[in-house]
C-alpha cells in the first residue's frame, strides 16, 4: 500500500513539472524592439591637433659668424623684416674681386670684337676672351648673391617659434638660425580609420571643430585634403581649415600644438546602395566561434537570428549594415543574449 502511494506521489510530480516547462515554454520573453530605418547621414567624433601650413627653418646660404641677431623667440615678424645677419667683411672682398675680374673681361671682349672686325687678331683669341669673360660674369653674379646671403630676412608674417643660435657664434651654410611659423594660416590634422575612407568621399562632408581652450565655441571647417592610404595601417591622415566668419583669431588665440575635438557628419546617400541601413549598436551579436555578426528579427511575435555584414561604426553608438536587413523590419536591441531560435517575445514600450 505504501508502495503505491510512493509511485502516485512521483506521477503527480512529474506531471506538475511537466505543466511548469509548458508553462515557461509559452510564457513570451519580454524584449526592446527597433524598427530598420534607411538613413544616410553618419557622424563621427574625432580629436585633432592644430599645425602651420606655413613653417619652415631659416639659415644662411653663405658661412660667417652672426653679428645681428634681433629677434628673440615669440616675437611677431613682417615679412622681409631682418632676422640675422652674418659679418659680410670676406665675402665683401672676393665681391669686390670678381667685379674687378668681371669689369676687366668685358672690356677686354669689346676690343677683342673692335680688333677681330680689323683682322687683327684670330677668331681664336676673340673666343678666349669671350669664354673668360662668361667665367668671370658666373663668378661676379655669385659673390653678389653671397653678398645678399649675408641678410637673412622673413619670407612670410610669423612668428619666432625658437631660436636656434646666439648672436656672434660662427655658423656653416644651411645651419637653423630660426623657426618661423605662420600663426595666422593654420590647418587642423587628425586620423580616421581605415574603414571610414568612405565617409569622406561623401558629397560636402561637414566639420564642427571645438578647442579645448575655448570650450563652447564651435567653429565650421571644411576639408582641405586627405591621402587615400594608410601608411602602415595608422589610419588615414586628415586635414581641415577652419572657414567660419566667427573664427576671430585676436579672440581666439589658437595656436599649433592646439588640440581640439571634431564633428563629422557626412551624407553617403550617394555611395550606398538604397538597402544600406543604420541599427544601435546594441542590437549587433557575434560568435565565438567566427567573425560573423547578427541580429535578432522579430517575426509573428517570434525572433529568429540573422546574418548581417557591419559596414562600419558610425558613431552615436549605431552601425551601418550594407547586408541582411531591410528598411522597416524590426530587430530587438535589449535582452539579446538570452534569446533562442524561434522563441515567442513580448515588445516592450520604449
Amino acid at each position: 500500500m505504501k508502495r503505491k502511494y510512493v509511485i502516485a506521489l512521483v506521477a503527480i510530480m512529474l506531471v506538475g513539472c511537466d505543466q511548469k516547462k509548458e508553462v515557461k515554454e509559452t510564457t513570451p520573453r519580454p524584449v526592446k524592439t527597433t524598427v530598420v530605418e534607411s538613413r544616410s547621414v553618419i557622424k563621427k567624433n574625432f580629436t585633432g591637433i592644430v599645425e602651420a601650413v606655413e613653417y619652415v627653418r631659416l639659415a644662411f646660404r653663405v658661412s660667417g659668424q652672426i653679428i645681428k641677431l634681433p629677434v628673440i623667440e615669440g616675437e611677431k615678424i613682417k615679412k622681409g623684416q631682418l632676422i640675422a645677419a652674418i659679418d659680410p667683411r670676406d665675402i665683401a672682398l672676393q665681391y669686390a674681386a670678381t667685379k674687378s675680374a668681371y669689369e676687366t673681361a668685358a672690356a677686354q671682349v669689346e676690343r677683342n670684337k673692335r680688333l677681330l672686325s680689323r683682322q687683327a687678331i684670330s677668331v681664336q683669341e676673340y673666343e678666349i676672351s669671350l669664354s673668360n669673360y662668361q667665367k668671370a660674369k658666373s663668378e661676379y653674379e655669385l659673390s653678389v648673391n653671397n653678398m645678399q646671403d649675408t641678410k637673412l630676412t622673413a619670407p612670410f608674417d610669423g612668428s619666432i617659434e625658437k631660436r636656434l643660435v646666439e648672436n656672434y657664434q660662427r655658423v656653416n651654410s644651411g645651419e637653423g638660425i630660426v623657426q618661423l611659423v605662420n600663426t595666422q594660416n593654420l590647418r587642423i590634422k587628425f586620423t580616421i580609420p581605415d574603414v571610414y575612407l568612405y565617409l569622406l568621399r561623401a558629397k560636402e562632408p561637414r566639420f564642427l571643430v571645438e578647442f579645448d581652450t575655448f570650450k563652447g565655441h564651435v567653429f565650421q571647417a571644411k576639408l582641405e585634403e586627405y591621402l587615400d592610404i594608410s601608411t602602415e595601417g595608422t589610419g588615414i591622415p586628415v586635414s581641415i581649415t577652419i572657414d567660419d566668419p566667427s573664427f576671430d583669431r585676436d579672440l581666439y588665440a589658437v595656436k599649433p600644438g592646439f588640440t581640439c575635438s571634431i564633428r563629422f557628419t557626412a551624407d553617403v546617400g550617394p555611395l550606398v546602395e538604397n538597402n544600406w541601413c543604420i541599427v544601435p549598436l546594441s542590437a549587433v551579436f557575434g560568435e565565438s566561434e567566427g567573425k560573423k555578426m547578427y541580429v535578432w528579427v522579430v517575426e509573428d511575435d517570434k525572433v529568429y537570428k540573422r546574418e548581417v555584414t557591419v559596414n562600419a561604426p558610425t558613431g552615436e553608438a549605431q552601425a551601418l549594415i550594407s547586408q541582411g536587413l531591410k528598411p522597416g523590419e524590426k530587430i530587438v536591441i535589449a535582452g539579446i543574449y538570452q534569446l533562442v531560435e524561434g522563441e515567442k517575445v513580448k515588445i516592450l514600450e520604449n
